[in-house]
């Protein structure tokens, strides 16, 4: 398909002025990237906040008085930035904002929050009520829509569909034993859509998508917004938005904290083989769950994945109409992000084993989409891409870091993946094969460690799925003055979602800059 937003988002700028900025990035260009960021400052004073079409924002979705009484105090807005901040007077890229005012008199400032990706929404997660009250009368809730998402120039070049079928036909197949057919199928699937997408793009589009740009976004917008230093939450990859700015800007953050932490370091094939371990030990979480409930349909925990197995294909053969295995296994992997969605999960499984199956369809999507969620988090396409087009997805991961171009790269990951978990690993691996040959490449460091910032506070979940604690772990550890606050529980990201222990520290550190204890740990809140 050809994308059109981009050309018509894109337009040469003539706004007015901002504040100057740290360092910048040493392999990017960084005395012209840094003196394009503090041109684009002197021209982008502020926001042209104005009403917000709600309509159009929720398609007609029917709100609750919540969500009502929210969506009628919101503003949008939108700035203009360099496609290039090598070339400030160049191409230049509007960047879709929503605000929701402070409700006290006396505000802190504003908070910008992202809630992950690379794809996901920032103004779909501020145009909600998600965060403590407390927050939101301190703070004016900013969401954005970075570069090349959403109302920000939506990258949308190039199909997926031959590659998703590539990837379904061997999703639950040992690498070490797919054909020739099968491999090729892959590669001219990858290929094909990372080429159209070279096509179809604008070529400085492509190679200025990346989160480095995204970080220099944040700070046009900060200061745009009139606070003297960025108070910033980031879910999931907006963890790695907010590392990418503690590297460029460590001086100018008042409060960080980072949800779901990405790692910064390694390949995609890397970020896949912890995924995989990661969904393998969230599914043998709610296994272990599941065997506490009457009617469960597993016998332990050892014998889950093969057990899962036989259940999904007893449904395939019933159900047919084109659903495979691997497609419900990418629904089950969906609902792994949310604790919340284990009762609802187990009761699915146990009236298919039961040979129920008159709504297993429609309640596994249910269960894969957004019922049961806190929070509208568009995640990565774990394990494999599910929206009709995923370039912004790619557009971002393939170009952040330093990812092999040969197939062979992939396969050894699949392979590895495979052996983290027989369910998910493979599809994870295979996923991130248009990155072979996407058309863009300029990786961002690798390790940051914010020397200089304020306290950033880190959250991790033991049992997340698709970004490991270990990775939070490992950025607490890099990170020169960081607090990791451990959830021990699964699901992906914890703050905001009612556990007390988590909010209140969070909260207050948030607020008024109280540090959470180190070490601190929460326990597993069921309901």
């Amino acid at each position: 398909m050809r994308r059109t937003a981009v050309p018509a988002a894109v337009a040469v700028l003539a706004c007015a002025a901002l504040a100057a900025c740290g360092a910048d990035y040493a392999g990017n260009g960084s005395s012209k990237a840094r003196a394009g960021v503090t041109d684009v400052q002197e021209r982008v004073t502020s926001v042209d906040w104005g009403a917000c079409d709600l309509q159009g924002m929720f398609q007609g979705r029917e709100l609750d008085a919540a969500q009502a009484a929210w969506a009628e105090a919101l503003e949008c807005g939108a700035i203009k930035v360099p496609v290039d901040y090598e070339d400030p007077g160049g191409l230049q890229v509007r960047l879709a904002m929503v605000r929701h005012p402070a409700t006290a008199a006396d505000k802190t400032g504003s908070l910008l929050v992202n809630p992950g990706g690379p794809g996901g929404s920032g103004v779909e997660l501020a145009a909600q009520p998600f965060l403590p009250d407390a927050v939101t009368a301190a703070f004016d809730v900013v969401g954005f829509d970075p570069r090349g998402v959403g109302a920000s120039a939506n990258l949308t070049c190039g199909s997926e569909d031959a590659f998703d079928a590539a990837v379904t036909d061997v999703y639950t197949d040992d690498p070490s034993a797919i054909t020739d057919a099968q491999a090729e199928a892959l590669k001219t699937g990858a290929q094909d859509f990372s080429g159209e997408c070279a096509q179809e793009e604008d070529p400085v589009f492509l190679d200025n998508i990346g989160t480095m740009n995204v970080a220099r976004d944040l700070e046009v917008m900060r200061a745009a917004l009139g606070d003297d230093q960025l108070t910033y939450l980031g879910y999931s990859y907006g963890t790695y938005i907010g590392q990418m700015y503690l590297y460029l800007y460590p001086h100018k953050v008042r409060a960080m904290v980072l949800d779901g932490v990405m790692r910064t370091s390694g390949s995609v094939l890397d970020v896949a083989e912890g995924q995989a371990t990661g969904f393998e030990t969230a599914w043998r979480d709610f296994a272990a769950y599941c065997l506490t409930v009457d009617g469960c349909p597993l016998s332990s925990v050892d014998a889950a994945d093969t057990e899962l197995t036989a259940i999904l294909t007893q449904a395939q053969e019933r159900v047919g109409g084109g659903l495979t295995v691997a497609d419900m296994l990418d629904m089950i992997a969906q609902s792994l992000y949310s604790e919340a969605k284990w009762p609802a999960l187990e009761k699915v499984l146990a009236g298919v084993a039961a040979g129920t199956l008159e709504q297993f369809v429609q309640d596994l999507q249910d269960l894969a989409g957004d019922e049961g969620s806190s929070r509208p988090l568009r995640l990565p396409p774990i394990p494999l891409p599910r929206r009709d087009s995923d370039a912004d997805f790619y557009g971002v991961q393939c170009a952040d870091r330093d990812n092999p171009g040969h197939f062979g790269a992939y396969r050894n990951s699949a392979e590895a993946a495979f052996g983290n978990s027989a369910l998910f690993g493979a599809g994870i691996s295979w996923s991130y094969l248009p990155c072979a040959t996407w058309p863009a490449d300029e990786p961002n460091p690798s390790k940051v460690d914010g020397r200089g910032a304020a306290t950033a506070v880190l959250v991790g979940n033991t049992g997340d799925p698709a970004t490991p604690y270990a990775w939070a772990e490992q950025v607490a550890s890099d990170l020169d003055d960081a607090v990791l606050v451990t959830y021990e529980g699964s699901g992906h990201t914890a703050y905001a979602l009612g556990h007390e222990c988590v909010d209140a520290p969070v909260t207050a550190y948030l607020i008024g800059l109280t540090v959470p204890e180190q070490g601190l740990r929460c326990p597993q809140e069921l309901g």
